[in-house]
């Protein structure tokens, strides 16, 4: 079985209202990630080696820069296609960046379903109300269309 080397960091990204996140720790560390094995089962050693504080059945990976989430219940080498820059980069010896985060439907019922958020955002006026909405629009552009996620 071959591995890829890949560098990992976490963002904290649970409450959809908070743009301030950075990717933590600041040096990531190093994982060896089976690229036969489905990546559900490669997260709970991400999650448990980066001491992340999400929970874990909401945690995705996201391939940094470029944005792309990884289909978890997917292996490495079953995405290969559509992680062409990442494996340029590991033949050009670069160790890729994976972000460990929420899932985006799980951040977006944050904001659809959650009366606390609606609240928060109905509340919100002057610089709070703007951060708000920024947040909400960068959200929604980042995925384009998410009415399926909508129940």
């Amino acid at each position: 079985m071959s591995s890829v080397t890949c560098r990992v960091q976490f963002l904290e990204d649970s409450d959809p209202f908070v743009c301030t996140n950075y990717p933590e720790p600041r040096r990531p560390p190093t994982v060896d990630l089976e690229e036969n094995l489905p990546l559900s089962e490669q997260i709970p050693g991400i999650h448990k080696l980066l001491q992340a504080p999400h929970r874990l059945e909401d945690c995705t990976l996201q391939v940094s820069p470029g944005g792309h989430y990884l289909d978890l219940d997917l292996s490495l080498g079953e995405q290969r296609d559509e992680l062409e820059s990442f494996y340029d980069d590991v033949a050009n010896g670069k160790k890729p960046l994976l972000i460990l985060r929420t899932q985006l439907s799980v951040r977006v019922h944050c904001i659809l379903g959650n009366y606390v958020c609606a609240c928060k955002l109905y509340n919100s006026h002057g610089p709070d109300l703007r951060r708000a909405l920024f947040s909400l629009k960068q959200l929604f552009q980042k995925r384009g269309s998410v009415s399926h996620l909508i129940s």
